[in-house]
This record gives structure tokens, C-alpha cells and sequence, in this order.
């Protein structure tokens, strides 16, 4: 199973007065990732029809930092699916800059829906996007 990729480049804003990436910077990293993949594949990330908006709220994330991250290094994310359920997805995400590891995890999403302003509601994933990731890590 070949791992999805993205490069992400720390600019000056993704860093505190050292120069050092703030810890909260890789999981925005995962994030794009994650958005990158489902742009690849032609899914809707978030999809509004009317009122109602539907999506993958994370409930879960766990990351281990392993090295400090500077700004002007490149970071490659790559995400691997730990689980696609039929409610939610789980991804282990692995960050590093050249072949020094600097952070490690996993987040957990929930596929939800909901109407207007109420409460979300979880959901089964989509078909559709359930089998293109099953198709797209060779799953399933």
C-alpha cells in the first residue's frame, strides 16, 4: 500500500521566535494533506447541499514529535488509512523532513452531517468515497 504524499514548506509564520515550527503546525500539515488526497480523488472534503453540511469532523488525534522542524525546511506528510469504517476514517500520518522522521500519529475522523445550525449527527461514509479510498490504498 503506497502512502499519499504532500510537501509542505514551514514559512516564517509557522514558527515561534526561534525559528522552530509550533507543534500545532504539523497537524495543520495533516489536514492539507488529507484535503490534498480527497482533491486528488474528486471528493467533496465538506460538501454543503442547501442547508445541510456534511463532513469528516476529527474526534481524535494523537501525534509524537520527534525533531524540531525550521523554517525554510520541507516537511513530507504521508498518509496511510489505519481504518475505513463504515462511520469513520482512521489515518496514521508520519512527517519528515529528507529521511529524519519528526513527527508520527494518528487522527480519527467521524463522518457527520447536519442541518442549518442543529447538532451534528454521525452518518455512514459514502459509498462512493469509502470505495475510492479503498481503491486508492489497494484495499478492500
Amino acid at each position: 500500500m503506497a502512502p499519499f504524499t504532500v510537501e509542505h514548506r514551514a514559512q516564517f509564520a509557522d514558527t515561534d521566535a526561534a525559528g522552530i515550527v509550533h507543534f500545532t503546525t504539523i497537524l495543520f500539515w495533516v489536514e492539507a494533506t488529507e484535503e490534498a488526497l480527497f482533491r486528488e480523488l474528486g471528493l467533496p472534503f465538506l460538501k454543503a447541499d442547501g442547508a445541510k453540511l456534511s463532513g469528516f469532523p476529527r474526534v481524535r488525534v494523537e501525534c509524537d514529535y520527534l525533531s524540531p522542524v525550521h523554517r525554510g525546511e520541507v516537511v513530507a506528510v504521508t498518509l496511510t488509512p489505519v481504518e475505513i469504517g463504515d462511520k469513520k476514517l482512521v489515518w496514521g500520518f508520519a512527517a519528515q523532513v529528507g529521511d529524519r522522521p519528526v513527527a508520527k500519529g494518528a487522527l480519527t475522523t467521524v463522518y457527520a452531517w447536519r442541518e442549518g445550525q442543529g447538532p451534528m449527527s454521525a452518518a455512514l461514509v459514502p459509498l462512493d468515497v469509502k470505495t475510492a479510498l479503498q481503491k486508492r490504498f489497494g484495499l478492500g
